[in-house]
């Protein structure tokens, strides 16, 4: 594996710089890598050959998305294993996502899967997910990483009496419980409205039924900023894909409980981790959080020492050489 390259639905040509300030785990990953970025059609304009291979983020979206139309209609990996010695796509969001789009869309999915030379996947139960369909596929996890690089610390914003739950009122969030959940904390609640475009219609309507308060869309150097306020994090998502939320928290120790099958919170919160379901374990957890301050500080040491050992450069780079 010799990633030089990368591509994806963004228009932006270069390598990413460490104070890009929405470098979020695909962004961090390709500094890390040093792949240079291209813009797909650029690529596609002219039939130069590149010398190093390729991570095409394939993207999500149904036919209605145009950027989905283009590469479904332009052969997109038959024409990129044309200009690179490798191509490997990289999973953009949870595995099962491709299951909600037309059969035929659905059908094409796989047969990309099958053309390219390797998935790099960010969770190690994700392999499986693809050993199943694609039993000869080079399937390799890619380590959720972040870097703060590019952050002011004197930025980060003190401590409030309130918890965050990593998304809103969808089936891939699992929003509503969470609330639930994070009000046995006695704190307020934030919420960040991912998915906008799918939450339900009336939700700023019932924020004040419920208790929440909604945060406005903001880079990710702003998000890390504003996360720093809170005390708990959320992350009961029965959809997983990088767990940057889990990841976030535990760089600045802040105790995340949420879903053991991804691979940030299953290392990082390893005492918090269980399954998406669970609700029990979540509000044990909650109130010996809330209520046992050893426990508390316990977990958020701990969380901050596995940061660094386990969400390196160094780490990233290994695991995929493995």
């Amino acid at each position: 594996m010799n990633i030089k390259y990368s591509t994806s639905e963004m228009n932006f040509e270069g390598l990413f710089p460490v104070d890009y300030p929405h470098l979020r785990v695909l962004e961090t990953q390709l500094l890390f890598l040093e792949a240079y970025h291209l813009p797909l059609q650029k690529i596609l304009q002219s039939n130069q050959k590149y010398n190093g291979d390729l991570l095409f983020n394939i993207g999500k979206g149904g036919f209605d998305k145009p950027y989905i139309k283009f590469i479904y209609e332009n052969n997109i990996i038959e024409n990129l294993k044309q200009r690179f010695p490798k191509v490997y796509i990289y999973q953009d969001g949870e595995v099962g996502w491709w299951n909600q789009v037309d059969t035929k869309l659905q059908a094409w999915w796989y047969n990309q899967l099958q053309q390219a030379d390797g998935i790099l996947v960010p969770n190690s139960i994700d392999v499986n997910f693809y050993k199943g369909l694609l039993p000869h596929s080079n399937i390799k996890v890619i380590r959720s990483v972040m870097t703060d690089g590019g952050l002011d610390k004197s930025k980060f914003k003190p401590k409030e009496d309130k918890v965050i739950i990593n998304g809103p009122l969808t089936p891939e969030y699992n929003g509503f419980s969470q609330i639930i959940l994070a009000h046995n904390s006695g704190m307020g609640i934030d919420i960040p409205p991912m998915g906008e475009s799918r939450m339900p219609k009336d939700s700023w309507d019932m924020a004040d039924n419920l208790g929440i308060n909604y945060l406005k869309y903001m880079s990710w150097t702003d998000w890390m900023y504003n996360l720093n306020r809170y005390k708990i994090g959320y992350m009961m998502t029965p959809a997983m894909a990088s767990g940057s939320f889990a990841l976030n928290c535990a760089y600045l120790g802040i105790p995340c409980i949420g879903n053991k099958n991804a691979d940030t919170q299953r290392i990082l919160f390893p005492d918090l981790a269980i399954d998406p379901f669970d609700n029990k374990s979540a509000l044990e957890l909650t109130l010996k959080l809330t209520n046992d301050l050893d426990f508390y500080k316990k977990i958020s040491t701990k969380s901050q020492i596995l940061f660094y050992k386990e969400f390196t450069k160094e780490k990233m780079l290994n695991i995929l050489k493995q």
